[in-house]
């Protein structure tokens, strides 16, 4: 029953999708409505089905996979097109549908004036069914088809305005980088099916063990595996896609952002713990790559102006902590994070999308100041999201951040080195989501005041925003500590509970509940000292440290390294190819055959002329040749 409803989920977003994208014309609203948005709600409903169902069984009897069709039988290597409905894969299914329902019915309203409607919910629905198959493969084939899905999806909908040069490149770039990641994932897998002899999950993570503890092969597969996951969870080096991909509608953002893309690179390392379980290596690498991220994109934060580009640069930094958690081997907390995170990302992203929306699409702080007069709904959900991501008790990010930061303490040795480093972001996190409030919502507006008064939202986007505010206060009760471990205890039977798996402990939840709780409210503090007690202030003080601060503001300069390093070589060969080696090259053996045939056809051409005599005179000249030549040979021989 389970697996017959998690087909359905997987191939209603699929069917809607392709229907839209087939329609010969711009049908009417209401239907892309009912095809669109009610598509992702009928997969939502039975993903809860799913849920409940599995609910209700033992812990041992929580896992199923079904199987359409063998795809391929070569060599002994089988691969079908299988889905795995797991505890694991149950709650990506609830994120992915649950969240993206709220964010189809927001964009009713918001694409509401787009000429290209129906375009515009075929790709959301091509998005949602990709992470779906993402989430639900149960063997490294799919698991890569819809990886490269996703990639496609986020490729179509980054650059939806195509008119715009800026969302073309940004398009370019996000779908450049995952292919890097791409790369890595596809040997991942070849480097498993040759040294396991299969592509299945369950066959694959069961013979795990025989490549040996701490063995370079084991090692050599998590990073490969780890390289496709640091591309589309954006982690550095190959971060430097998402906050471009702002360029999107801002309800693509928030789908991104909070409930598929950027995750899907922490799911895979939880899906894959097997074999990071076997390298500690690994998983140091892996857990110090989402420290330093979370650590660079926050001090980037700061300095942004674009109320999307803070929201972006503050995924990339959460999502350093859940790639930090999970490589410690705290895959539950990276989980609990990662689930968190969606409730609160989005609410922070559709309470700015409001924002936009009122404001005729203008997006920087600077002409913003004193909306919670305007926009309660939008105050509402982006106050509820900041208190969640600053971690203040209560909250959802509280419950996860604190969860995270424990399990490190718990880590010991270089998990100390990665608290310290969460604990500093979280001081961080405060600051700059505390300065996009202040800025937004508290002050004076801009000079003039607004022109036209913003207009505030109607149900379509209220809707949402309300119930992902609500959902970023109450959405951390799954884990308490001292308390109640529910999301622990529901993914046990994926992730086991061998030593290598992390959980705080009592002693390190205190410590950490203490040491954060001054890092949160000392961000807020601090915040409301520079943007919120006196507005000018932060002008004033604009000066200090104004060359560090700049170079924050352009992310530490890793595209103008990109361009310096990759980007200006490759135009300049290209350049040089184009000018240079293809004209005397390819070209020039082109053109100079074209000249001799074109030379030999002039001189043919000639000779047909259509003249008798001339035809008469070449005749005899030419038997007079050949006979001249004859005698001369028979006089030779003579």
């Amino acid at each position: 029953m389970a697996t017959a409803l998690a087909w359905i989920v997987l191939v209603v977003p699929l069917i809607s999708g392709l229907v839209l994208a087939g329609w010969p014309t711009e049908p009417p609203h209401a239907v892309t409505r009912v095809l669109g948005v009610g598509s992702i709600l009928l997969a939502f409903i039975l993903s809860a089905t799913i849920f409940a169902g599995l609910l209700g069984n033992a812990a041992d009897d929580r896992a199923f996979t079904s199987s359409a069709f063998e795809w391929i039988s070569i060599g002994g290597v089988d691969v079908n097109l299988a889905i795995l409905v797991d505890p694991l894969s149950v709650m990506m299914m609830l994120i992915i549908t649950g969240v993206g329902f709220l964010i189809h019915l927001y964009s009713v309203e918001y694409m509401e004036h787009d000429r290209d409607y129906r375009r515009f919910f075929a790709c959301m629905n091509l998005f949602v069914f990709a992470m779906l198959l993402l989430v639900l493969a149960a063997n490294f084939f799919f698991l890569i088809v819809g990886w490269a899905f996703v990639g496609l999806a986020s490729y179509l909908l980054i650059g939806f305005w195509y008119q715009r040069p800026s969302a073309v490149a940004a398009a370019k770039k996000a779908f450049v980088i995952n292919v890097i990641g791409d790369v890595g994932l596809v040997l991942g897998a070849f480097l498993v099916l040759r040294t396991l002899g299969t592509l299945d999950y369950g066959e694959a993570f069961a013979r795990a063990p025989e490549m040996g503890a701490q063995s370079g092969t084991a090692l050599a597969i998590c990073l490969l595996l780890f390289v496709g996951s640091a591309a589309k969870s954006a982690q550095v080096p190959l971060h430097t896609w998402l906050p471009d991909a702002m360029e999107g509608p801002t309800p693509v953002s928030a789908l991104i952002h909070a409930a598929t893309m950027v995750t899907a690179g922490v799911y895979l390392i939880v899906r894959c713990h097997a074999f990071f379980d076997l390298s500690w290596l690994a998983g140091d690498i892996v857990a110090f790559v989402g420290a330093i991220t979370l650590l660079l994109a926050a001090t980037v934060a700061l300095q942004q102006v674009d109320i999307k580009r803070v929201l972006a640069w503050s995924t990339v930094s959460q999502v350093g902590y859940m790639v930090m958690a999970v490589g410690l081997g705290a895959y539950a907390s990276g989980m609990f994070m990662l689930m968190a995170h969606a409730f609160y990302k989005a609410a922070l992203f559709l309470a700015a999308g409001i924002i936009i929306h009122a404001l005729n699409d203008e997006q920087s702080l600077d002409a913003m100041g004193g909306l919670r007069k305007y926009l309660r709904v939008a105050f509402f959900g982006m106050g509820a999201g900041c208190l969640a991501i600053a971690g203040v008790p209560g909250f959802a990010g509280f419950f996860a951040k604190d969860d995270v930061l424990s399990s490190a303490l718990a880590y010991g040795g270089f998990g100390m080195f990665c608290w310290v480093v969460g604990v500093v972001g979280a001081f961080l996190t405060a600051l700059y989501m505390f300065r996009l409030l202040f800025r937004a919502f508290f002050g004076p507006g801009p000079d003039g005041g607004y022109d036209p008064t913003p207009h505030p939202s109607r149900w379509w986007m209220s809707v949402p925003v309300v119930i992902l505010g609500i959902l970023s206060i109450v959405g951390g009760w799954l884990q308490v500590p001292f308390g109640w471990r529910g999301l622990d205890s529901w993914l046990t039977p994926v992730l086991g509970t061998g030593a290598e798996i992390i959980e705080p402990t009592h002693t390190a939840e205190v410590i950490t509940i203490i040491v954060s709780l001054v890092a949160a409210f000392g961000g807020i503090a601090l915040a409301w000292w520079l943007f919120g007690a006196d507005p000018e202030r932060r002008k004033r003080l604009a000066g200090v440290a104004a060359g560090p601060l700049r170079v924050m503001g352009d992310a530490w300069e890793f595209d103008r390294a990109y361009d310096d390093l990759f980007v200006d070589p490759g135009r300049e060969v290209a350049d040089v190819m184009a000018t240079k080696v293809e004209p005397d090259g390819p070209q020039g053996l082109i053109t100079g055959t074209v000249a001799v045939v074109r030379g030999a056809s002039r001189v043919v051409s000639a000779s047909q002329s259509g003249m008798v005599r001339a035809y008469t005179f070449w005749m005899v000249l030419g038997i007079s040749l050949a006979g001249i030549v004859i005698a001369l040979v028979l006089a030779g021989t003579s």
